[in-house]
């Protein structure tokens, strides 16, 4: 089996690689793409796959924004944290997801299901199209507005509005307000990722999420690295990577 992987976390695609393998090592990883743009140039230019795995949250965007540039003639299995709304819609066109962290067991039934059910499928884009239109109404409704942050002995809802940026810091993430706030959430980068509007914010890197009212400037780094000037400024240097320089300008300028 031939498979296609979409994901911009190199440690959760290497995850899935290698739970696969341990699950069927005859599996070939075709490619792993990070971007909307390369998953879009790749499948224009290579034989399709049996099956791919798409994270929902990309560096430029989202995947549904694939299916929108392009028709996908092959089985998908989606990966990210849905709300239930949204897993039921999957469940109707017969497209599988896997919540993260993802589980070996969890993988290996949703392969005993590509099995099953698509393996003699010729085409299922028309499917994917009507379940990523419902999905995207549901993704309109679900960022937060507010998350609950902690001070001392207080728990405070603050608005998305007012924060500059999440930063990992010592295995602890704290958010940063425009007015120089620091606040400790007890919430991952990954978890705080899928709640929040990828219009506002962008995952820089491991250590930051960052919104656009944040970012001051972007100068030219070594190794086509950006690095990025940030407004309250954290007392680490951010950069961006080489990958993710071209959609972190798309974003920047959308």
């Amino acid at each position: 089996m031939k498979v296609l992987i979409v994901e911009d976390e190199q440690g959760g695609a290497q995850n899935l690689c290698d739970i696969l393998l341990s699950i069927n090592q005859e599996i070939e990883i075709l490619a792993i793409v990070e971007s909307v743009k390369e998953s879009v140039d790749w499948i224009k230019s290579n034989v399709k796959p049996d099956l791919g795995f798409f994270d929902i949250r990309l560096a430029d965007g989202d995947s549904f924004e694939i299916f929108e540039q392009i028709e996908i003639h092959f089985p998908i299995i989606f990966t990210s944290a849905y709300d239930e709304y949204a897993l039921k819609a999957f469940k109707v066109n017969s497209v599988d997801y896997l919540l993260k962290p993802i589980e070996k067991e969890a993988l290996k039934a949703a392969l005993d299901k590509f099995h099953t059910i698509y393996a003699n499928k010729t085409s299922t884009y028309h499917e994917l199209l009507a379940t990523i239109t419902e999905l995207r109404k549901t993704a309109s409704r679900r960022y937060k507005q507010n998350l609950l942050v902690y001070y001392r002995d207080q728990i405070i809802p603050l608005s998305i509005l007012d924060i500059a940026y999440f930063q990992l810091e010592n295995e602890m993430v704290y958010c940063l307000t425009h007015r120089g706030d620091k606040y400790q959430i007890d919430q991952t980068l990954e978890r705080i990722s899928s709640q929040i509007d990828p219009e506002l914010f962008f995952r820089a890197n491991r250590q930051f999420i960052i919104s656009r009212k944040s970012v001051q400037s972007a100068s030219q780094h070594f190794n086509r690295k950006l690095k990025i000037k940030l407004s309250p400024a954290p007392k680490e240097e951010l950069a961006i990577s080489k990958t993710k320089a071209v959609p972190f300008k798309t974003w920047l300028e959308s």
